[in-house]
């Protein structure tokens, strides 16, 4: 049922969903000027559009508050960003384009997939949890599960784990991305001493200090999990699985 629904949505109509859920903000509605700015859209446009969803049902437009999507918009808002994420992932880890780049040709190509072509690709790429820039990549209808990180400095030798996120700018958030060190990206620890630890991404080797290290979060691969948890404090689960998009 929600292939052919989601046929039946317009581009525009979807890109106004996935707008209006990366828009909004502890459930509240999101504003239409916010909405027409996002878009480069006239505040007029933005207000019939938002008045067709809701005829469909997939948005509750409040006069002078905004837009809110309904459970029904939101599962279709769901579908499109998992499409447009998960060919970003494809598009940077293996065909090798800069992010800004993956992310225009994703906006095109998330309208021309269907479920079933997710499902493999998602399938293909081992079933990334994040995009390359951090962002979740939900399974829509599957609950998120908890994902707790820990920082890369932290991690003993013979563990592997994939990058959750980097706290760094400038220079160091360069050197890292170069280096194949981003969010979605899979490693293992060589070793670690001192002031510095030796990882393993793809066929290449990277040593960084230590103090770099901290500010990669890994989250560790399931089945070297629970060994180490053993010898590590208890971490909260990372934050941003509060947020469904």
């Amino acid at each position: 049922m929600t292939e052919s629904i989601m046929v039946e949505l317009s581009e525009s109509m979807q890109m106004y969903l996935v707008t209006i859920a990366r828009l909004r903000d502890n459930g509240s509605p999101v504003p239409l000027s916010l909405l027409a700015d996002t878009l480069s859209i006239s505040p007029v446009s933005v207000n019939e559009m938002c008045r067709k969803l809701q005829d469909q049902g997939l948005v509750v437009y409040q006069p002078y508050k905004g837009a809110l999507l309904t459970d029904v918009g939101d599962e279709r808002a769901c579908h499109i960003l998992r499409r447009h994420r998960l060919w970003e992932v494809f598009l940077v880890d293996k065909l090798g384009f800069e992010y800004g780049e993956a992310h225009d040709i994703a906006c095109q190509l998330e309208h021309a997939t269907s479920d079933a072509v997710a499902d493999r690709l998602d399938h293909y790429l081992d079933y990334p949890p994040v995009n390359p820039i951090g962002e979740p990549i939900t399974r829509c209808g599957v609950p998120m599960p908890s994902m707790t990180t820990v920082a890369l400095a932290t991690l003993p030798a013979g563990l592997r784990g994939r990058v959750i996120r980097c706290d760094s700018e400038g220079a160091s958030q360069w050197f890292l991305e170069e280096q194949g060190i981003r969010p979605g990206a899979w490693l293992s620890v060589v070793a670690a001493a001192g002031d510095s630890v030796l990882v393993q991404v793809g066929q290449g080797h990277v040593s960084l200090a230590r103090d770099l290290a901290k500010a990669v979060q890994i989250q560790v691969e399931e089945k070297t999990s629970e060994s180490f948890a053993m010898t590590q404090p208890k971490v909260e689960p990372n934050s941003m699985n509060e947020e469904r998009f």
